[in-house]
């Protein structure tokens, strides 16, 4: 025994399948993998099999959650779409036992020098930094490292937190900035659709967009934008890093008081 600690994991890799771990289960149920795991799993195969490298920023990444993913050996399979000079897409299927159980695809862009001329950009995020926010010890064995800066789900004014994961995504691979940010854009469902009442609202999927790599361990998300009909809701959330903003991330949901009822 070495004696040294080695974070845990929410999959582990079984020949050419991922076994999920009980800590990649959603908090709705232990016999169902949580959404962001479903979305990190995503970004990892992206990184797996399109080789962003330092040339290539994986600027969008999209995750069609139509299917609740069992807590059981995933294969997660990519098809390239485009590799041109200035821009790849890759799509991406997670599938388990041949059902395919979440979808997603990832455009990746060339690197260059910006346009000349001033655009227009919101200001800077205006937070306290993680270490001066009390962490949420309550909610750290399914999420992490949490940092609420403002509550929850007050109803009253727009959520901001910070996030540190705790977890490997595959057990012995160091989390990658792409997976660290996929992991905590999934927040944008719970952060958006949360009331005073609690999470009425199960996201059908995430949207990530982003203009460069995040910095660090931390991740900061706000919710920037929310609008609702007839059990429909889109949310919109700034990703954030220590130095500053790095991108969005949307989700569609649909309402469920099932949840709030806890059926």
């Amino acid at each position: 025994m070495s004696g040294v600690h080695e974070p845990t994991s929410y999959f582990v890799s079984a020949g050419s399948t991922l076994v999920p771990r009980p800590e990649a289960a959603s908090p709705w149920s232990p016999e169902m993998l949580g959404g962001r795991q479903l979305a990190a799993l995503v970004a990892w195969a992206v990184e797996r099999d399109g080789e962003p490298g330092d040339v290539y920023q994986p600027a969008r990444l999209t995750v069609d959650m139509f299917r609740p993913g069992p807590m059981r050996p995933l294969d997660v399979v990519t098809r390239v779409a485009r590799s041109g000079h200035r821009i790849r897409v890759l799509d991406v299927s997670v599938r388990c036992d041949d059902v395919e159980v979440c979808r997603g695809s990832a455009v990746l862009l060339r690197r260059g020098t910006p346009s000349p001329g001033t655009v227009w950009e919101p200001d800077p995020w205006d937070v306290p930094r993680p270490d001066a926010v009390p962490a949420d010890d309550g909610r750290r064995a399914v999420f992490g490292d949490l940092r609420m800066v403002t509550p929850w789900s007050s109803g009253e004014e727009a959520g901001r937190m910070w996030l540190r994961e705790t977890h490997q995504l595959v057990a012995g691979t160091p989390l990658s900035p792409l997976v660290r940010t996929a992991l905590a854009a999934d927040f944008a469902n719970p952060m958006a659709n949360s009331g005073n009442r609690g999470l009425g609202y199960i996201n059908a999927d995430l949207t990530l967009g982003l203009a460069r790599p995040a910095r660090g361990e931390w991740v900061g998300c706000e919710v920037i934008g929310r609008t609702s009909d007839a059990g429909v809701s889109v949310g919109v959330i700034s990703l954030y890093d220590v130095a500053g903003r790095i991108g969005y991330a949307t989700v569609n949901a649909l309402a469920d008081d099932r949840l709030l009822r806890g059926d």
